[in-house]
Protein backbone atom coordinates (compact mmCIF):
# COMPACT_ATOMS: atom_id res chain seq x y z
CA UNK A 1 0.00 0.00 0.00
CA UNK A 2 2.78 2.44 0.93
CA UNK A 3 4.42 1.94 -2.48
CA UNK A 4 1.18 2.94 -4.19
CA UNK A 5 1.45 6.38 -2.58
CA UNK A 6 4.42 7.00 -4.89
CA UNK A 7 1.92 7.10 -7.74
CA UNK A 8 0.25 10.24 -6.35
CA UNK A 9 3.13 12.50 -7.44
CA UNK A 10 3.12 10.78 -10.84
CA UNK A 11 -0.56 11.65 -11.33
CA UNK A 12 -0.05 15.23 -10.11
CA UNK A 13 2.88 15.70 -12.51
CA UNK A 14 0.88 14.44 -15.49
CA UNK A 15 -1.93 16.87 -14.61
CA UNK A 16 0.67 19.66 -14.38
CA UNK A 17 1.20 19.64 -18.16
CA UNK A 18 -2.27 21.17 -18.52
CA UNK A 19 -2.74 24.95 -18.33
CA UNK A 20 -3.82 25.39 -14.70
CA UNK A 21 -3.89 28.26 -12.18
CA UNK A 22 -0.61 29.19 -10.52
CA UNK A 23 -1.86 27.84 -7.18
CA UNK A 24 -1.77 24.29 -8.54
CA UNK A 25 1.90 24.62 -9.41
CA UNK A 26 2.67 25.99 -5.92
CA UNK A 27 0.87 22.97 -4.43
CA UNK A 28 2.72 20.69 -6.85
CA UNK A 29 6.10 22.10 -5.77
CA UNK A 30 5.32 21.34 -2.15
CA UNK A 31 4.04 17.79 -2.79
CA UNK A 32 6.91 16.86 -5.11
CA UNK A 33 9.54 18.31 -2.78
CA UNK A 34 8.18 16.45 0.24
CA UNK A 35 7.71 13.20 -1.71
CA UNK A 36 11.16 13.31 -3.30
CA UNK A 37 12.87 14.21 -0.01
CA UNK A 38 11.09 11.37 1.80
CA UNK A 39 11.93 8.84 -0.92
CA UNK A 40 15.55 10.05 -1.01
CA UNK A 41 15.77 9.48 2.74
CA UNK A 42 14.21 6.02 2.35
CA UNK A 43 16.71 5.15 -0.40
CA UNK A 44 19.58 6.36 1.77
CA UNK A 45 18.39 4.33 4.77
CA UNK A 46 17.82 1.25 2.63
CA UNK A 47 21.50 1.03 1.62
CA UNK A 48 22.86 3.01 4.59
CA UNK A 49 24.76 5.06 2.03
CA UNK A 50 24.21 7.77 -0.54
CA UNK A 51 23.21 5.96 -3.76
CA UNK A 52 21.78 6.74 -7.19
CA UNK A 53 18.16 6.91 -6.02
CA UNK A 54 19.02 9.12 -3.07
CA UNK A 55 21.02 11.47 -5.31
CA UNK A 56 18.39 11.63 -8.07
CA UNK A 57 15.49 12.21 -5.69
CA UNK A 58 17.47 14.82 -3.74
CA UNK A 59 18.03 16.74 -6.97
CA UNK A 60 14.29 16.52 -7.74
CA UNK A 61 13.52 17.88 -4.25
CA UNK A 62 15.92 20.79 -4.81
CA UNK A 63 14.50 21.57 -8.26
CA UNK A 64 10.90 21.66 -7.04
CA UNK A 65 11.49 23.25 -3.63
CA UNK A 66 9.06 26.09 -2.90
CA UNK A 67 11.45 28.09 -0.68
CA UNK A 68 13.97 28.95 -3.39
CA UNK A 69 11.97 28.36 -6.57
CA UNK A 70 13.59 27.67 -9.90
CA UNK A 71 11.89 29.76 -12.58
CA UNK A 72 11.81 28.23 -16.05
CA UNK A 73 9.58 28.70 -19.08
CA UNK A 74 6.46 26.58 -19.54
CA UNK A 75 8.06 24.38 -22.23
CA UNK A 76 10.96 23.48 -19.94
CA UNK A 77 8.62 22.61 -17.08
CA UNK A 78 6.56 20.46 -19.43
CA UNK A 79 9.59 18.28 -20.15
CA UNK A 80 10.77 18.30 -16.53
CA UNK A 81 7.33 17.34 -15.21
CA UNK A 82 7.15 14.35 -17.53
CA UNK A 83 10.74 13.31 -16.76
CA UNK A 84 10.17 13.53 -13.00
CA UNK A 85 6.91 11.59 -13.35
CA UNK A 86 9.02 8.92 -15.05
CA UNK A 87 11.53 8.97 -12.17
CA UNK A 88 8.76 8.51 -9.60
CA UNK A 89 7.15 5.76 -11.71
CA UNK A 90 10.48 3.96 -12.03
CA UNK A 91 11.06 4.23 -8.28
CA UNK A 92 7.59 2.76 -7.71
CA UNK A 93 8.35 -0.10 -10.11
CA UNK A 94 11.72 -0.88 -8.52
CA UNK A 95 10.19 -0.69 -5.06
CA UNK A 96 7.27 -2.95 -6.03
CA UNK A 97 9.66 -5.49 -7.57
CA UNK A 98 11.71 -5.54 -4.38
CA UNK A 99 8.62 -6.08 -2.26
CA UNK A 100 7.44 -8.97 -4.43
CA UNK A 101 10.87 -10.64 -4.14
CA UNK A 102 10.80 -10.26 -0.35
CA UNK A 103 7.30 -11.75 -0.20
CA UNK A 104 8.20 -14.71 -2.43
CA UNK A 105 11.20 -15.60 -0.25
CA UNK A 106 8.95 -15.76 2.78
Amino acid sequence: MRNNLILVPVALLFVAVLPLPYGYYSFLRLVITLSAAYLAWEAYREKDAFNGWALTLSMVALLFNPLIPVYLDRGSWFVIDLAVAGIFAMRWYVSAEGDSEKNSRG
